[in-house]
């Protein structure tokens, strides 16, 4: 009887080892090596992102380093060369420009590194995006303008824009999209310069803008934390009732407080915090080889448009 039993439960530990799920032991990705080279750390955006990664690093036993390029794009190529020569099992890039990291990139893939890039595209394709469709917010937020300030509202239909980089992806594609629905919808640019994604330089060219064209009816900013300059400029020149300011952003509380202070008035939000968990995940198929055998894999961020007034929801936001 004895033996009976002992048999019977070894039987139903085997059993019960063969019922396990994989762990980060047997799944492929652990002790692989994670190397994320970001434009700049300390901002909410890629704070976001890094967060979500880890946590994604933790549960699948792999490692994931930051480099921090701090805005110097100069750095950021050295940087990468490094990484490309640590030989990871994958790297996450955010490209400052289009062209900027493309060689690199594209070495990187052909030395059997995968990259992963996040929010703002290369010139040059690589094994996975996560990040935001900019061809459907500059159509979306250039719809909205029309609508707000072009042809038959009585508005001047002055429009400025400012761009972070005039040659980053973003703004490359967003321009793109909306100036065709500017030229249908009676609206004229009258600025587009770029602020180098700081929010005095975004202040002081509104400044500008606002003195050569007083009856200016909306500023499209390229990104909410820059663009809160300009938000700040419009209302020291008393026109925050006169001019719509719009911008696209990652959405977390302080986009949301800006929207509540009057500063910016609309906002396309590709939530960052969505976007650190979706890249995360991509990264874990990715370690596990998967791979589009058609072109790159994409996981497009869902998007959220934030307002000022009755329809304004902080929920919306996401808290670090």
């Amino acid at each position: 009887m004895k033996r009976t039993v002992t048999t019977i439960a070894a039987a139903l530990a085997a059993a019960a080892t063969l019922a396990l799920p994989a762990t980060a032991q047997d799944n492929g990705m652990a002790g692989k090596k994670v190397i994320f080279v970001p434009i700049t750390m300390g901002i909410s955006l890629t704070e976001a992102w890094a967060r979500r990664m880890r946590e994604h690093a933790e549960v699948g036993g792999y490692s994931f380093e930051v480099r921090d390029a701090a805005f110097n794009t100069s750095i950021m190529s050295e940087l990468l060369a490094k990484a490309i020569a640590d030989k990871p099992d994958l790297l996450v890039v955010h490209n400052p420009t289009v062209q900027l990291l493309a060689r690199q990139i594209r070495q990187a893939e052909a030395e059997g590194i995968p990259v992963l890039q996040i929010n703002l595209q290369s010139n040059q394709a690589s094994t996975g995006f996560v990040g935001a469709s900019w061809e459907r917010i500059g159509r979306e937020i250039a719809e909205d303008i029309v609508k707000e300030c072009g042809a038959g509202t009585g508005k001047s239909g002055k429009v400025a824009v400012v761009p972070g980089q005039l040659t980053a992806a973003d703004s490359v594609i967003m321009n793109e999209a909306a100036f065709k629905v500017f030229e249908q919808g009676g609206i004229e640019v009258v600025s587009n310069q770029a602020s180098d994604w700081e929010p005095e330089k975004a202040r002081q060219i509104t400044a500008t803008v606002l003195q050569q064209h007083p009856d200016l009816c909306a500023i499209f900013g390229h990104w909410d934390v820059h663009t809160m300059g300009a938000g700040n400029a419009v209302r020291d020149a008393g026109k925050a009732d006169d001019v719509l300011v719009y911008a696209t952003g990652g959405g977390d509380s302080v986009t949301c407080k800006a929207i509540e202070d009057g500063v910016l008035d609309r906002v396309w939000s590709y939530d960052a915090d969505g976007q650190g968990r979706d890249a995360g995940t991509l990264i874990d198929l990715m370690l596990q080889g998967a791979r589009n055998p058609d072109g790159m894999m994409i996981a497009e961020s869902p998007l959220k448009v934030i307002k000022a007034g009755d329809g304004y929801d902080a929920n919306l936001c996401f808290k670090m």
